[in-house]
């Protein structure tokens, strides 16, 4: 059993996807339908006991379910442990989210025009399938609208979303780069392996300072789900055991959201990448393999595939009148990159305490990412299955 985020009450079950109680759920249902509005009883709308003001409470609700924040900017201190505010200057409107690239680009520009159309169609897939997912009672028609609504990640709703992501990154990779399907399967495996966390962060953080530049501690886990302090109880609390050190794990979750999370979003924001970076850098993060173990034909495929979109920025800032900037502009891009690789460092040892904490288990999709890549008989036993 857990207890009500709303009432404190014990619960054995989460309701409307997050952890209230039956009562609280029945209660938010019936006020949706009054037609007389609520009354604060403070007048002030903030409710210390928020249960005894059916406003105050019913607001409290309507917050964790539609997804809005209470959680208010820059800290006083950095202590993780320290408790949200309860402001609500933040607001997440659950049907704004959309896909990052345009319908068009400058078709003269093949590498970069080739990304986009890769990405969007990547997006497109990952998006249908994970509103199908995670929204069964709306209608399938829904999944391909210009706007889809997203909600607080779950452990359950991250593992679904991650096997889509490595797996649609796969046709990414085989879509851009013509060699890639030559490959053998442990060198495939090695750079989807190696591509998958900083294409994470970079696609979250470039979503975040697109669609909620007002928001903080705030990260896209999919396209249609996110975290951030206030939804980060509830994501421990769904979890499918329960954590030895139940705050110990929530505190670990908003370390990640008020250190790595800004620190990749801060290097996005300085940098104010447009569009065509952004595609870019999806190059030059799959290609960033230089100082690993990858085989030397790999790195050389890899040193043509960054000259190559490298030149194609460069004539892309020539056309714009921003020639002189290009050498500034191309070393921050590979300013982003070190740090998105930084982050990659750090994220195995983060996950590994997820692990002790029992949030995680060896199953989990995203902790086995960081474990040694499939043995080469086990694949071919695979494709020989599939075959």
């Amino acid at each position: 059993e857990q207890r009500c985020l709303v009432c404190d009450s014990l619960t054995k079950h989460a309701h409307l996807a997050v952890l209230i109680c039956r009562a609280c759920k029945i209660f938010y249902r019936r006020s949706e339908k009054r037609k007389r509005p609520l009354v604060c009883r403070s007048n002030k709308g903030k409710c210390k006991k928020a249960p005894r003001c059916k406003k105050c409470r019913y607001d409290q609700i309507d917050r964790l379910v539609t997804g809005i924040s209470d959680w208010e900017g820059e800290e006083k201190s950095g202590d993780c442990s320290e408790e949200p505010s309860t402001s609500s200057s933040e607001e997440i409107n659950p049907d704004i989210a959309r896909l990052l690239c345009t319908e068009s680009l400058d078709k003269q520009l093949h590498l970069l025009e080739q990304i986009r159309f890769s990405y969007r169609t990547m997006s497109l897939s990952r998006r249908a399938a994970e509103l199908i997912e995670f929204h069964p009672g709306r209608h399938p028609i829904c999944a391909f609208s210009h706007q889809h609504p997203i909600k607080p990640a779950t452990i359950t709703s991250l593992n679904y979303s991650m096997r889509l992501l490595v797996s649609a990154l796969f046709e990414f990779a085989t879509t851009v780069f013509e060699e890639f399907s030559d490959l053998s399967l442990q060198n495939k495996w090695y750079l989807i392996k190696n591509f998958h966390h900083p294409f994470w962060t970079l696609e979250s953080a470039y979503r975040v300072l697109t669609q909620f530049p007002h928001l903080h501690n705030f990260h896209f886990m999919s396209l249609t789900t996110y975290l951030n302090d206030t939804s980060a109880a509830s994501f421990m609390n769904l979890a499918p055991r329960t954590p030895r050190a139940k705050n110990d794990a929530r505190d670990l979750l908003r370390c990640f959201l008020r250190y790595d999370t800004r620190m990749g979003q801060n290097a996005v924001r300085k940098a104010d990448i447009s569009e065509e970076e952004f595609l870019a850098l999806l190059v030059l993060t799959f290609w960033n393999i230089e100082n690993t173990t990858a085989d030397d034909s790999l790195i050389s495929l890899g040193i043509r595939y960054r000259g190559k979109v490298m030149g194609e920025l460069q004539e892309l800032y020539r056309r714009n009148g921003t020639e002189e900037d290009c050498a500034r502009r191309i070393g921050e891009l590979m300013g982003i990159v070190v740090v998105l690789q930084d982050l990659s460092f750090i994220m195995p040892m983060n996950l590994e305490m997820f692990r002790l904490l029992n949030v995680f288990d060896d199953n989990t999709t995203m902790y086995q990412l960081t474990k040694s890549g499939v043995p080469e008989s086990r694949m071919e036993r695979e494709r020989e299955e599939v075959e």
